[in-house]
């Protein structure tokens, strides 16, 4: 478990949801031949309404990637994987990117996908967008929220339903506040290993159908736990744990092997990279906000392996070895730096951390000359008394 964002999994009496008496297996799909339309049950519009509103209330939240550009093509890649028959339903499959540099995504029952850049930023291609795009669809095509809820009631002594309560500590903490039970249930928890693996079953049959290679499914699993163990971390998120995400390279596995293993597709990847670009930016500076070093060095690493001339992308991997201070690390962040104002001399913020290096050196001069600029290039940053105090503290030296 993380520091940045600690759970608790309670049963507690928040949802008084009547008609909730009955199992979940006699629910259909939407779009099926038994389910052509939405028709929602009683308690399932209950259900709905929590969620939509959830949504909202993430939707208006800082916590949204607001890139338009970015967000209409995983919305067109979900349109090219949503079955027509579901379209028919009126399922309205929509989705939204939320700046997390944590592992996961989840999807309300109503439609409406939520992606962390964290595991978009872990992706190669678009076809291991897509198998995350179908899983997430399957859940609330298939009804799993609903079904998860009515079990619940059946198996527990409440009233209620399951409250994920998220405790929230650091800049990671801004989730926990929006996230509501229903969101929380999906983005934390998941469901029953059994629906778990009908969406996996299920995806990757609309992976198939949409003519991407099935062979890039498990992939993508693969690298997500390859990177919590490289890493050695335990988050709070779904797709977070090495348990669930082992389950998932399993399940594809056996589909791949039973179903598809002579089966090729698209992976589209360059369109895909050429896209992400600004999420692997982001997300790289969200990992260095909250102390998370090697996956913080990786991305911008990655970024700059297509962006080579992007000073930005110097100065924050520059910041990476600065502010974590490893044996070596401070030659590579005068490194990049440098290399960051060679390629834009009139970026600020290189100088101002040079600045700081050549003063934990005791370097004066070297140290006042780099604020002065920084203070040129940038009269009216909002840190300009404090990096002045400073200069006014090395002249003392002269």
């Amino acid at each position: 478990m993380t520091d940045s964002l600690k759970i608790r999994i309670v049963i507690i009496t928040l949802l008084g949801l009547p008609g909730m008496g009955c199992a979940g297996g006699d629910l259909h799909p939407f779009g099926s031949r038994e389910q052509p339309a939405l028709n929602l049950l009683d308690d399932e519009q209950r259900i709905w309404r929590l969620s939509q509103e959830e949504q909202v209330r993430l939707d208006r939240s800082d916590q949204v990637y607001d890139n338009e550009v970015i967000t209409t093509y995983v919305n067109q890649v979900a349109d090219h994987v949503m079955p027509e028959s579901l379209r028919t339903a009126g399922l309205q499959v929509q989705v939204r990117i939320l700046r997390n540099p944590l592992l996961n995504a989840f999807a309300f029952p109503h439609g409406v996908i939520y992606l962390h850049t964290g595991i978009l930023a872990r992706m190669e291609n678009e076809a291991q967008l897509a198998t995350l795009l179908g899983h997430e669809m399957t859940h609330a095509s298939h009804r799993h929220a609903i079904q998860n809820m009515r079990t619940i009631k059946t198996t527990s002594n409440t009233l209620g339903t399951v409250s994920v309560v998220l405790v929230p500590f650091g800049p990671l903490g801004g989730l926990a506040m929006v996230l509501g039970n229903i969101g929380g249930m999906a983005a934390v928890t998941g469901y029953s290993r059994s629906f778990e693996a009908e969406a996996d079953r299920v995806g990757l049959e609309l992976v198939v159908a949409a003519g991407y290679d099935p062979h890039e499914s498990p992939k993508l699993f693969e690298h997500l736990k390859q990177d919590l163990e490289e890493q050695d971390l335990d988050e709070p998120f779904f797709f977070g744990t090495h348990p669930r995400l082992t389950d998932r390279i399993e399940q594809y596995q056996e589909s791949l092997e039973e179903r598809f293993s002579n089966t090729s597709g698209e992976t589209h990847q360059e369109i895909f990279l050429s896209m992400m670009q600004p999420v692997f930016l982001e997300n790289a500076k969200l990992d260095l906000a909250t102390g998370r070093f090697i996956s913080a060095e990786a991305g911008f690493k990655r970024y700059l392996s297509r962006q080579p001339d992007d000073a930005r992308g110097h100065y924050w991997l520059g910041e990476v070895y600065r502010q974590r201070g490893d044996e070596g690390d401070e030659a590579m962040a005068v490194q990049s730096l440098t290399k960051a104002i060679e390629v834009s001399p009139v970026l600020a913020d290189p100088h101002r951390s040079l600045g700081i290096i050549h003063m934990k050196r005791q370097e004066w001069s070297q140290a006042e000359n780099q604020f002065h600029r920084y203070l040129e290039l940038s009269p009216t940053a909002p840190d300009r008394e404090f990096i002045q105090s400073y200069v006014e503290q090395l002249q003392q030296h002269h």
